[in-house]
């Protein structure tokens, strides 16, 4: 999160009795006076309705900028030159909607630290006026959404420690006062709403000088009932997971209407309920008293990892993290260093993020040897946890790093999204093991099982015993009751494997891990990484390749554009005529082309030229010996053509 010292940010003596005054309304309606120029639209809905089922991008909009900013040690990125930057200026904010809506924004999320720093209230009025210019226009900028920053509380709670309680009473109001001076300042024409409920992202319950916000089951009913009597409407609350994390701790259950999570730059991906949050790397080495953490863009590469990964998840809601945060280096804006390439990264990605939005996907899988993945992650937060690799008859594996104090090992996966189970039912997980030594191994999975250990979270499967054969061999758990609410590993993971090699012995080696959540002998596709890119010109070519079905004799390759009807049935060649694959992209008019081979891989030859960002997809059929297909196609994979 970004952070510059609270005593600059706050910048003045705070409001004399202003926690009193707040409660009774007077402050913070004095500085929520909404400025004349964004009067004209007050009771429109504009366009930031959105419904609950839409799929969004969004990101995080810090206006405290100004030219005081350059004198700030910690910058570690910097604005371009010769453009305006100062958060009173309505031409810097419509630069930046303008830049957010050529990127594919819906939702600008203005970082929002209450009604007491200038540039907080002020820069918000000017945020607001230049939306407004710009709909006068005829544009289309991005709606603006609540983030309400708690860290506010910390210097509110210094005069008086009574508002850290959320419970009741001074704490409560402040929170509800706080957030219903946002909403005074931005009339209902420009707030992003879903289903006509305006839109709240929520920061943690804790702020960085170590205060922690009390809340109990009661805080979030109170703040629905009294948010709606001052907006009338009930709000939408998207909390960030750390309240969860201290609700655990003190056994409190909770509910708002969505989950984030922060911490996307520093850590890749992160996945929670209806979002997943990117970002494009992170430097807090220049800001005193930070631990100094650094995560490499690797001149964007990073990034469009990311981006790929929050194409293919199936989450609906994409959160960029940040905008423009200059301390930290999260910023995908246009800077000094980097000019505009981030901001065409997202425009590009966001595209696949829309054009993949109603793609389902039955299979998931993930190598330990290699750590490649489709549709699963493999979960670590430190090296350790990904085990040790290892090579077992000529083939890349891992064993699990061991817990001394249960004399077992682990590795933890989270099924993306995409591939999720509509409801509880059932799913299959395979997974490849060295038959090599004594000992056994098994899963425990997140199931709707209410006696299985934690109220079903980590239900084991029967275990299965080495044999001590000297090979590679697949065992298929079969979970009639799987749940997969990501409830294991700190809210992150679904199943983990559980290794249990005899006393004083090595864990076990494991290999490719494949989770099924629809029954069916078929094709899973294992190559190349699904987004991978084509050479748009010169004729170069790329290898599909994928696990076998048994009894298969042929494979029938099917390949064309993105937009395709549904291919024709497949035409069962049989013999040697095309058991030589190799695949060409269609060429103009052509939806399909196909091809036949006995193997479990085939080359796609590159396009003589393609217009870049094409978008493909492929698929496998199992054929028997007459032709005939053995049970249903692979999922699809997507292919893109490159620049």
């Amino acid at each position: 999160m970004g952070r510059r010292d609270l005593r600059w940010r706050f910048g003045r003596p705070l409001c004399l009795g202003l926690a009193a005054l707040l409660i009774l309304g007077r402050c913070a309606l004095a500085a929520s006076t909404p400025s004349p120029a964004v009067a004209a639209c007050r009771d429109s809905p504009g366009t930031g309705a959105f419904r609950s089922d839409d799929r969004l991008v969004m990101t995080y909009l810090y206006y405290w900028y100004d030219a005081g900013s350059f004198e700030e040690p910690g910058l570690t990125l910097h604005p371009p030159p010769g453009l305006p930057f100062d958060w009173s200026d309505p031409a810097w904010h419509r630069g930046q909607l303008i830049d957010m809506a050529e990127a594919g924004v819906d939702v600008a999320l203005a970082v929002y630290w209450g009604d007491h720093p200038e540039w907080s209230g002020r820069g918000l009025d000017a945020l607001v006026a230049a939306r407004e210019s710009l709909l006068a226009e005829g544009a289309q900028p991005p709606a603006l959404g609540l983030f309400l920053d708690s860290n506010l509380f910390a210097a509110l709670v210094q005069d008086d420690p009574d508002l850290a309680d959320l419970t009741s009473g001074p704490g409560l109001e402040m929170l509800v006062a706080q957030i219903a001076g946002f909403f005074d300042r931005v009339p209902p024409c420009h707030r992003a709403s879903i289903d006509g409920r305006p839109l709240i992202f929520l920061w943690r319950p804790d702020t960085e000088d170590d205060h922690v916000l009390r809340f109990d089951e009661t805080t979030f009913d109170a703040l629905y009932a009294r948010l709606e009597e001052r907006l009338g409407s009930r709000p939408y609350v998207v909390r960030e997971r750390t309240w969860d994390a201290y609700a655990r701790a003190g056994r409190i259950s909770l509910q708002t209407d969505g989950i984030f999570e922060w911490g996307a730059s520093l850590k890749g991906p992160r996945l929670q309920g209806r979002t997943v949050a990117v970002g494009p790397g992170y430097d807090d080495r220049s800001l005193p008293g930070r631990p100094g953490y650094v995560r490499d863009r690797e001149g964007g590469r990073a990034y469009e990892r990311d981006l790929r990964a929050a194409a293919l998840s199936g989450s609906p809601w994409l959160l960029l993290e940040t905008w423009n945060e200059l301390w930290e280096g999260t910023a995908i804006a246009e800077t000094a260093e980097h000019g505009r390439a981030y901001l065409e990264l997202t425009r590009r990605y966001v595209q696949l993020f829309r054009q993949l939005g109603g793609e389902e996907m039955r299979d998931a899988w993930a190598d330990l040897g290699t750590g490649e993945s489709t549709y699963l992650d493999w979960l670590a937060d430190a090296w350790q946890e990904r085990g040790t690799w290892a090579i077992a008859d000529g083939r890349a594996g891992a064993r699990p790093a061991s817990e001394p104090d249960e004399e077992a090992g682990y590795f933890h996966f989270a099924v993306r999204p995409r591939t999720e189970l509509a409801g509880p039912g059932p799913a299959s997980v395979l997974v490849e093991y060295f038959d090599e030594g004594s000992g056994s191994f098994g899963l425990e999975y997140d199931s709707v099982d209410p006696e299985a250990p934690e109220d079903g979270a980590f239900k084991p499967t029967p275990t299965v015993d080495l044999e001590g054969m000297g090979r590679w061999r697949w065992q298929t758990f079969e979970l009639p009751d799987a749940r997969f609410a990501r409830r294991q590993y700190g809210g992150h993971g679904d199943f983990r494997i559980r290794d249990l090699p005899v006393a004083g012995e090595p864990g076990h080696v494991f290999g490719r891990v494949i989770v099924r959540t629809e029954p069916g002998a078929r094709p899973v596709l294992l190559g190349p990484e699904s987004l991978a890119t084509l050479p748009a010109t010169g004729g170069g070519s790329v290898e599909l390749h994928w696990l076998g079905v048994e009894g298969a004799v042929d494979y029938l390759v099917q390949l064309g554009p993105f937009d395709a009807a549904e291919p024709r049935a497949p035409h069962g060649y049989v013999g040697a005529d095309g058991r030589a694959c190799s695949v060409s992209q269609p060429g103009p008019g052509q939806r399909l082309t196909q091809a036949l081979t006995a193997e479990d891989r085939c080359r796609v030859n590159g396009p003589a030229s393609a217009p870049p960002g094409q978008l493909y997809r492929w698929r496998v059929l199992a054929l028997d010996a007459s032709g005939a297909q053995i049970g249903p196609s692979s999922d699809w994979g997507f292919l893109l053509t490159g620049e």
